[in-house]
């Protein structure tokens, strides 16, 4: 029974596509040079982008300075689960 417990975790995890999450990894990574298919014709792709701390727009795969209570970090818009969201590059923000 245990090990029937084990496989099916294992196949959850398979098919969540985060494999690597069973080794202890943090499972798998989005590929920022992702460019999503063509929209089929007569349709058309939403009109995504992020809003930076200052209200201004910033367009996916663009970076931004982002003041998150008393730390400042680069951060790059991209998706999540057909959601805009600010992915943080590195802490502090060069230049600035």
């Amino acid at each position: 029974m245990r090990n029937l417990a084990k496989i099916a975790a294992m196949v959850v995890l398979a098919f969540a596509g985060g494999v690597g999450a069973w080794a202890g990894e943090i499972g798998p990574v989005a590929n920022p040079n992702y460019t999503p298919m063509p929209p089929k014709e007569g349709y058309s792709y939403p009109d995504c982008y992020c809003t930076d701390s200052a209200g201004k727009r910033v367009e996916l795969g663009e970076t931004a300075c982002l003041t998150i209570g008393s730390r400042r970090v680069l951060a790059r818009c991209d998706m999540s689960v057909n959601n805009p969201t600010w992915r943080t590059e590195t802490e502090g923000c060069p230049g600035v």
